[in-house]
């Protein structure tokens, strides 16, 4: 297993490549914060897409997940400082993790983990 860390000038090209190769994916969503400990956001629905806003005042990293009764739930990730990708060595992407000012990590995980470019 490898952790691959994305410079920040490449994090919406790859976002943008990670949630076409993993859209429609089932995930969860946790966040790991020195005040509040281990806390789920979202709990194994399908994945909608990850995107990138790097050019304004203070970045913001979105994830979008479909919920059963067809809307969308969001989860958005202020001031991002590290943006990591969990892969096993055959490729297969596991984990993305997000690091923000504030200490906050959250992670997003695979039900079952896909080799990037798989559908």
């Amino acid at each position: 297993m490898r952790t691959v860390e994305v410079p920040e000038k490449d994090w919406s090209r790859t976002l943008d490549e990670f949630s076409a190769n993993h859209e429609g994916a089932l995930f969860s969503l946790e966040l790991l914060a020195p005040a509040i400990g281990a806390q789920e956001e979202i709990r194994e629905l399908p994945l909608l897409g990850i995107t990138a806003e790097t050019g304004a005042r203070e970045a913001t990293i979105t994830i979008a997940a479909a919920r059963p009764d067809g809307q969308q739930i969001t989860h958005i990730i202020h001031a991002p400082t590290h943006l990591r990708i969990e892969r096993t060595n055959d490729g297969v992407d596991l984990a993305v993790q997000v690091e923000s000012t504030e200490g906050t990590v959250a992670i997003l995980s695979f039900k079952a983990a896909r080799a990037a470019g798989d559908h």
